[in-house]
């Protein structure tokens, strides 16, 4: 293989969250001792005792108005970045670096969603009422939304975008906000190759890393609502409460620190590692197509944080007709744990790009008509959302 092929199967796995380097012979990669210094990785994780994987903590907002949903194809993969410019803003939440946050008890295990948008289990005439009130009618995140999270890797100068979607139902009292139920409904990275998770593997992950009691702030200030949320931490590929820096998943550690303290299973080392969509590998698969192809399995473990700042602001609204958009931040790190080596066990530099967060509102409850047109089974409820608020890209 001549250096410009081998450049551009690089670029196709710069969604992926390591850096290499080619070697004088253009054909074979090695670990870049200055680049693998400075990036970080990915995300994602599952349940001790099960081949899938586990949840956590509750469910928050997203706003405007919505397509007909359908089901789409199938989304998944990853990015990651980490702006230290950025000082904490939410208090005794959110921030960007510091000690980690205060600990707690995980949140309980959620039901999905069932054919009437309510919990499993639950008749859809019995579907609570929000009775939460929020300080300002018109900052009022109580209700159902679609949120998709936008961010940016790079690749020997190349942006690589991961879209991630969620299902949340937030409920406001005053200026706090609080999820109480999410979806995790996978990832799909754009670039010069495109990454996806199989039906197999999102069924097995939608209900773990749940957002579950993550909790927000909504206040009215100089007539805008500015929005920030605690930080949030997921695991994916291994055992979650093993590898979460605390039970809250709110730590203010960073990506370094948690890494020296609970390093995450290898390919040597595979202890904490779990089968999460019961292929006959250890870790997450995610499907790689484009300029390069195949399966790469890996444990990815990543803080994720949105906010509202100038140039990405909420203008207050009592009925969240258009889609919003606010800032998100993040950083991440993976082990690969199949392959050990190629194309396919490279990763990338996170980019500091404006990373982004979408918000979709359904209405105040599931039985509102453009949440209930969601209500399918959780694995279709997914792909309708990935449908209703398509993978695209950031630059």
């Amino acid at each position: 293989m001549d250096a410009i092929p081998c450049r551009w199967l690089l670029l196709a796995l710069g969604i992926f969250g390591c850096a290499c380097r080619i070697s004088t012979d253009s054909t074979t990669l090695v670990p870049d001792p200055v680049l693998s210094a400075q990036t970080s990785s990915m995300q994602s994780a599952p349940s001790p005792a099960v081949s899938t994987m586990t949840s956590r903590s509750p469910a928050l907002p997203v706003g405007g108005a919505m397509e007909n949903p359908s089901v789409a194809a199938v989304s998944g993969s990853m990015a990651g970045n980490g702006n230290p410019s950025r000082p904490p803003a939410m208090a005794g939440a959110a921030g960007r670096a510091g000690s980690s946050g205060d600990g707690g008890a995980p949140a309980p295990a959620q039901a999905g969603m069932g054919g009437s948008g309510a919990p499993v289990g639950m008749p859809s005439d019995m579907v609570p009422e929000q009775t939460a009130g929020a300080t300002h009618p018109d900052c009022d995140f109580n209700g159902v939304w679609l949120a998709k999270q936008l961010t940016v890797s790079e690749a020997l100068g190349l942006p690589q975008t991961s879209n991630s979607w969620f299902y949340m139902e937030l409920q406001q009292t005053g200026d706090e906000v609080v999820v109480t139920k999410s979806l995790d409904c996978g990832v799909e990275v754009r670039g010069t190759a495109t990454v996806t998770l199989s039906r197999n593997t999102l069924e097995a992950a939608l209900l773990l890393n749940s957002q579950v009691g993550r909790k927000a702030t909504l206040v009215k200030r100089d007539g805008k609502c500015a929005f920030e949320t605690a930080r949030f931490w997921k695991v994916r590929g291994a055992d979650e409460p093993r590898f979460l820096p605390n039970a809250a998943r709110d730590s203010l550690e960073s990506i370094a620190a948690i890494a020296m303290a609970k390093p995450l299973p290898t390919s040597s080392m595979s202890d904490g590692a779990v089968d999460t969509e019961g292929d006959g590998k250890l870790g997450m698969a995610f499907q790689v197509t484009g300029v390069i192809a195949g399966v790469r399995n890996s444990v990815q473990r990543e803080w994720s944080i949105w906010f509202t700042e100038p140039g990405f602001e909420i203008t207050p609204s009592e009925d969240w007709a258009s889609d919003l958009t606010m800032r998100a931040d993040f950083d991440n790190e993976e082990s690969i744990i199949d392959p050990t080596s190629g194309l396919l066990a490279s990763t990338a530099v996170p980019s500091r790009a404006k990373h982004q967060l979408k918000l979709r509102f359904l209405g105040r409850n599931p039985t509102d008509p453009r949440a209930a047109a969601f209500a399918k089974n959780d694995v279709d409820t997914c792909y309708a959302i990935q449908d209703a608020m398509k993978a695209e890209t950031l630059e």
